[in-house]
């Protein structure tokens, strides 16, 4: 593996976006490119073409794996990345997102002192986890867990995280464990409902194809870090937000009513909207009964 273009820059304030991408990337869009803009980009290829991505702004890399031990592979390369940046971005190469977007984003982030958080999804995405879409009344909500499409994290808690990278191409279980590092975890980890990207692609069709000719499965990871660190199902719950109006929100139920109404309303912008009633009900049911566990986990040497 060989980084094409090392010369990222030294300045303390900037932030770093780090996408595993296949030929059909939608990171150019991402707006790295332009003059002034707060972010680098490091493009960890795992394609097979020599000619992409080959733009000064793009800093390829070459991995062929999984998304997760992809990452792996480059923090342990260039140790130093850990240490330049305050956050690092690590976004599925199938979103549609814009620089302005990504930049708020990363400044939310120093704002509030976040240890992890990600931007919701659009109405139109396809999704896994109905508490990711975006809830239009909200600037942005605690949440107990983000999940692994498209994390922010402080640069040292990927760092401890970093061993786990290795055996984990999915990275199932990992979005359960990096927003539980702290000995105190309340009101570190958000999703930003102002600041949505689009997910285009159907969720995981591309690396479960890569995982089974592996002789592997997202659920196998999934389950050895569960039995490991002993959690249990994976359901993103908001305890805490901020309105459009500045003010705060601290009902967990009341949350959980006024993200079933802007969904209900959103419906039919939904890309996946079949079970769409019974998904709100099991929100609503969760947010109001479903306890907010960010107990601290020790991670294992």
């Amino acid at each position: 593996m060989v980084l094409e273009n090392p010369s990222l820059t030294n300045a303390a304030q900037r932030n770093l976006v780090v996408v595993r991408a296949g030929d059909n990337s939608l990171h150019r869009g991402w707006g790295a490119d332009d003059r002034g803009c707060e972010f680098d980009l490091i493009v960890s290829y795992y394609g097979a073409d020599p000619s992409l991505f080959r733009q000064p702004h793009e800093n390829r890399v070459d991995y062929i794996g999984g998304k997760w031990d992809g990452i792996h592979a480059l923090l342990t390369q260039r140790p130093e990345l850990l240490d330049r940046y305050r956050y690092i971005w690590f976004p599925d190469d199938d979103l549609e997102a814009d620089r302005a977007t990504i930049e708020a984003m990363f400044s939310n982030m120093r704002r509030l002192d976040l240890h992890v958080a990600q931007p919701a999804l659009t109405p139109d995405s396809y999704y896994s986890h109905l508490p990711f879409l975006r809830s239009k009344s909200f600037e942005f909500r605690l949440i107990d867990k983000v999940e692994v499409m498209a994390p922010c994290l402080r640069s040292d808690v990927a760092c401890r995280m970093l061993p786990l990278f290795r055996d984990s191409m999915s990275g199932f279980g990992l979005d359960l464990l990096w927003t539980r590092l702290a000995e105190q975890n309340l009101g570190t980890s958000a999703v930003f409902d102002a600041l949505p990207v689009r997910h285009t692609r159907p969720v995981g069709n591309h690396l479960a194809t890569a995982m089974l000719k592996s002789g592997r499965t997202p659920e196998a990871e999934y389950r050895l870090l569960a039995v490991r660190y002993g959690f249990g199902e994976f359901f993103p719950l908001s305890y805490g937000a901020v309105d459009r109006k500045g003010r705060h929100w601290r009902s967990r139920s009341m949350i959980g009513l006024r993200m079933v109404a802007d969904y209900f309303a959103d419906r039919k912008h939904f890309r996946q909207a079949s079970r769409l009633k019974k998904r709100l009900w099991s929100l609503l049911r969760r947010q109001w009964s479903r306890p907010v566990n960010l107990s601290q986990i020790e991670l294992e040497p």
